[in-house]
């Protein structure tokens, strides 16, 4: 690699959404039951809270315009995950059974970069549109935000879908070593469902447990919070400075369980 590596990766990943666009273009039926897959998802836990706030006019201490636009949030950063990492994720036992691994850690980049953008999922990017849209009507709806958590807002954003790359790195890394990983990947999703309600649903340990143990609250309760004016110190700190700590560590795992791997026909 020579040159700016930042530019490199970026024409790489240019490069290969190019030729997964194509693919998809070739069974575009398939494109379009994803994309409505995920917006069924969207419209049921749309659906879901619109009826509870029928009945009630507060869940947790957030309104109903609040929580449309943590759902948003929501939205956002799981659609950058599924375009960019989750189709990568759950392809790590097909990496090393079939040996496609072998290729990765012998190209001329970053083998975890490989691993985990090699196939961007092209339908994501229409349901990244959705999201943007929910969103922007959540925050219509909304009471007026202040300047600074509105420029706040795309740092926890970014920090929250390194929370999620992070938990599949190091879920990633068990995989490339036990081999048969379909239910050790599970652990990710369990975890992830967490994370998709607000934290302050939970008991003050289980907060805790999702802040700082197993913090899938930084996915998107604490962005969301921050944009309102809800975060309080504590959480600025929290959405600031763990995700970064955690994707670097997670990254320096995945990169030693490669020295486990033997080869597919191992």
């Amino acid at each position: 690699m020579e040159g700016n590596p930042v530019l490199f990766y970026a024409r790489l990943w240019g490069v290969l959404f190019s030729q997964a666009l194509s693919r998809e273009m070739e069974y575009r039926l398939h494109l379009w039951l994803k994309f409505l897959i995920d917006v069924v998802w969207y419209g049921v836990q749309l659906g879901l809270f619109g009826v509870l706030y029928l009945h009630v006019p507060q869940i947790a201490g957030w309104s109903r315009e609040e929580m449309f636009v943590f759902l948003g949030t929501l939205f956002v950063v799981d659609a950058f995950n599924m375009l960019l990492f989750s189709t990568n994720f759950w392809r790590i036992p097909q990496y090393v059974l079939t040996g496609e691994l072998d290729f990765f850690l012998v190209k001329p980049a970053s083998t975890f970069w490989l691993v985990f953008l090699r196939y961007p999922n092209v339908a994501s990017l229409l349901n990244l549109l959705v999201a943007l849209a929910v969103l922007g009507y959540a925050l219509a709806q909304a009471p007026p935000l202040r300047w600074e958590a509105v420029v706040a807002y795309p740092v926890f954003l970014l920090n929250g879908l390194a929370c999620m790359l992070a938990f599949q790195a190091a879920i990633g890394a068990i995989a490339v070593r036990i081999l048969a990983a379909e239910g050790i990947q599970q652990t990710f999703h369990i975890l992830y469902q967490f994370g998709m309600k607000p934290d302050s649903i939970y008991t003050p340990l289980v907060r805790r447990l999702l802040l700082y143990v197993f913090p899938m609250g930084l996915v998107a309760s604490v962005p969301a919070q921050v944009l309102l004016g809800r975060a309080s110190w504590e959480l600025w700190v929290a959405g600031l400075g763990i995700p970064p700590v955690l994707l670097w560590a997670s990254i320096r795992f995945f990169s030693a369980s490669l020295r486990w791997y033997q080869g597919a026909s191992a």
